[in-house]
Order: structure tokens, then sequence, then C-alpha cells
């Protein structure tokens, strides 16, 4: 499955800048972040649908997102802090 590409995330440009401003991470390319040195979420387009692959609480394996509501926006950037403040502790 492709990682979305910029044209395919310009939709997503509010949810983007609420990751961009959780603490550790760094966008490598749009849509691809990292913490510390290590992949965290990342975007895919799988034919028009986007979702979202998050980084595992154990930090081991991803778990993927839906983000077509603003409902599951939110869920998946408060998981995504809570989670990069958890594998940043470690």
């Amino acid at each position: 499955m492709a990682h979305a590409s910029p044209e395919a995330l310009k939709p997503l440009l509010p949810l983007l800048r609420q990751l961009r401003e959780i603490k550790g991470l760094t966008e490598k390319q749009p849509g691809i972040f990292y913490l510390r040195s290590n992949a965290f979420l990342h975007f895919h387009d799988e034919q028009g649908q986007l979702s979202v692959d998050l980084k595992k609480s154990g930090g081991m394996g991803f778990e993927r997102y839906p983000i077509e509501t603003p409902a599951q926006q939110r869920k998946l950037v408060d998981d995504a802090k809570r989670r990069a403040a958890k594998l940043d502790e470690d």
C-alpha cells in the first residue's frame, strides 16, 4: 500500500498541523513522522481512501486508523500524543 502523496494530504492540513505540534515528532516527508530515529506515524492512500498507521503502544508494529470523521481524527491525535510521550520516556 502506497504512502499518501502531498496532494492527497492537502485536505488534512488541520490534522497535520496538530500532529506537527506533538513534542518529539519529526516530519521527514509530508505525512511521514518519526520519533527519534524510528518510524512513528504515516498516511496511506488506498484508491482515494486515506488512513494512518500509528506505532503501537509497545513499540512493535503499527495500528491502522481511519480518519474520515473529526472524531476519528481527534482519536488519532490523542493516541499519537499519548504514545509519543510514552515511547519518548522509554
